[in-house]
């Protein structure tokens, strides 16, 4: 009989494991507080589905944030970064504050991605959203409007004055084709638009800073953004790209 029983438990004791199995690989820079996730779906900028440890979908609105809606500048770029950010199929980390869910349901997270990277700071900071007080969840606002501050001083993406469109720099610039009264065939030149592998959360690269530039890209620092190394930093002042 006791042999039955060790043998029943053995076979439901890994469904009752809450523990998950990465453990040992999560990130320093992720918050002890927070679960981890699975990344199922990009909705846009700020919201997100995740599948939990029990399997269920959760639709989730990232705290503190707000990125341009559909129809709005910048909206295709904010979505991509975020896409970038969170790779669909891996894995993230939740944190959640004091109000759990807004008035749609949506569940209310920080979220960090499979390298420690502070989503929703790394938004703001970038210039692809704004920072919003949702209260009362207000644990990291202070160096959210920081990082807010920066990135308008730095008149970056949002705060550039300009209007990124939907080709943007998610496609390759179109050229005109030759007129039939050319007697030499135009041989285009190749334009810079290889993006780097979703998972990297990097930014387009481009053959020249001013080229990232025009697409809403840049400035890069030295020994922060990995995007630093792509170009030359002709003064030395450990910034490139700079606007």
């Amino acid at each position: 009989m006791l042999a039955v029983l060790a043998s029943s438990a053995a076979l439901v004791a890994p469904l009752t494991i809450v523990t998950p199995a990465d453990a040992a690989a999560r990130p320093a820079k992720v918050p002890k507080g927070a679960v981890s996730v699975r990344v199922k779906k990009i909705v846009d900028g700020d919201t997100i589905d995740v599948v939990n440890s029990r399997g269920k979908t959760l639709r989730v609105r990232l705290l503190e944030i707000d990125t341009p809606e559909r129809g709005q500048c910048w909206f295709h770029a904010a979505t991509a970064r975020t896409a970038a950010l969170l790779p669909v199929g891996k894995l993230a980390y939740v944190l959640k504050d004091r109000d759990p869910k807004d008035r749609y349901g949506r569940h209310l997270f920080y979220v960090w991605n499979s390298g420690g990277s502070f989503v929703n700071r790394a938004l703001v900071r970038y210039g692809y959203a704004k920072a919003v007080l949702y209260k009362p969840n207000d644990r990291y606002i202070k160096v959210m409007r920081a990082d807010q501050a920066k990135a308008r001083a730095a008149r970056l993406r949002i705060w550039s004055g300009k209007c990124e469109t939907a080709a943007g720099s998610q496609s390759p610039t179109k050229r005109p084709a030759p007129t039939p009264t050319s007697t030499k065939r135009a041989t285009p030149s190749p334009t810079p638009t290889p993006a780097p592998p979703p998972s990297s959360g990097t930014d387009p690269r481009f053959s020249t800073c001013a080229e990232a530039n025009r697409n809403g890209y840049g400035p890069y620092y030295r020994g922060k953004d990995p995007e630093y190394s792509w170009y030359q930093d002709r003064d030395g002042d450990g910034i490139v790209c700079e606007r």
